[in-house]
């Protein structure tokens, strides 16, 4: 995630996909008021290439000290860029990361928040809300079970504090997302005890992704289980394999034998996600992993088997 600091006041900036410097408030993400600086004076622009500064000003503007005048250059470490005479005009480019969205403090000054695909609120230890990436919604946030879309300037509050979202641009389909999915199974393999559980992604016949033996697999099995009931009920697929949360909780605290709540199925549900959405430029497709309504959740991904020891227990390719 790009940024500048100005030097003199310390201001910290995050840079958008196309972000412009200039005097004219109305025209520029960067409003400069010094007469030597142009109405629409340089663009800080992120394309596949990486960061450029393109200059469009009448007096250009120094890099490193170097005049760049009517001219694109491509950005290559953390320069010094500085658009007047003035040194309230100079900034530092702290990082050339890619553009993401990310959560600003109305409240602290210079206090940002990253975004990825999955990201716990105020982190992972304090666990009291996550922002995550739907391919089909785009950015949500849940609290207490509850979750609401996100768009640019939307205000949330947590940790004692009110924050605005910042979205950057609509996400880069870099596969086809939708036959990748459709193609997708989870794959659960289940000792004859059931004391191990390991998972699989498979992406095709020829390529699965190893997803381990967790803690959260339990309850993939249980929603998996409750799904492919429905299915063989011959349910419509929007009604197939929902659970109460109460239902969900009083499984998993036969099987892990405590007492489980709803902060710690909330936590277990946000691992998973995480867990997908780490998996390097595919793994946000599958962050609905587990869907949501009013009291109730389920098993996103309609694809499914279930193997213990040597049988196959459940194999679900297809939608009835």
């Amino acid at each position: 995630m790009a940024s500048i600091i100005n030097v003199v006041t310390e201001e910290l900036i995050v840079l958008t996909p196309l972000f412009t410097v200039g005097r004219n408030a109305s025209l520029v993400n960067l409003h400069l008021s010094f007469g030597d600086v142009s109405q629409s004076h340089a663009t800080l622009l992120w394309s596949r290439e990486g960061w450029q500064l393109r200059d469009h000003s009448r007096n250009g503007t120094l890099l490193d000290g170097e005049h760049i005048w009517q001219r694109t250059v491509r950005l290559t470490k953390n320069h010094t860029l500085q658009f007047g005479s003035d040194a309230q005009t100079k900034w530092k480019l702290m990082d050339l990361e890619p553009p993401f969205p990310f959560l600003k403090s109305l409240n602290r000054r210079n206090h940002i928040i990253r975004l990825s695909f999955a990201t716990a609120l105020p982190d992972q230890v304090q666990h009291e809300a996550a922002i995550y990436f739907l391919p089909e919604k785009g950015w949500v946030y849940e609290r207490e079970g509850n979750v609401n879309t996100l768009a640019h300037g939307h205000k949330i509050v947590f940790a004692d504090d009110e924050w605005e979202f910042v979205s950057i641009t609509e996400m880069e389909d870099t596969v086809d997302q939708q036959s990748l999915i459709a193609g997708a199974r989870l794959m659960f393999y289940l000792s004859l005890n059931e004391e191990h559980i390991r998972m699989e992604l498979q992406l095709n016949p020829h390529h699965s992704l190893d997803l381990g033996s967790r803690s959260h697999n339990y309850l993939l099995l249980s929603l998996a289980r409750k799904r492919y009931n429905d299915h063989l009920r011959q349910l419509p697929d929007a009604d197939q394999g929902w659970c109460t949360i109460d239902e969900i909780t009083e499984d998993l605290s036969r099987e892990m034998q405590k007492e489980i709540d709803v902060y710690f199925l909330n936590l277990q549900i946000f691992r998973l996600r995480k867990q997908l959405c780490e998996i390097p430029e595919i793994g946000y497709l599958f962050s609905n992993i587990i869907e949501r309504r009013s009291g109730e959740i389920r098993l996103g991904h309609p694809y499914f088997s279930i193997i213990k020891g040597n049988h196959k227990e459940a194999d679900v390719t297809s939608l009835r």
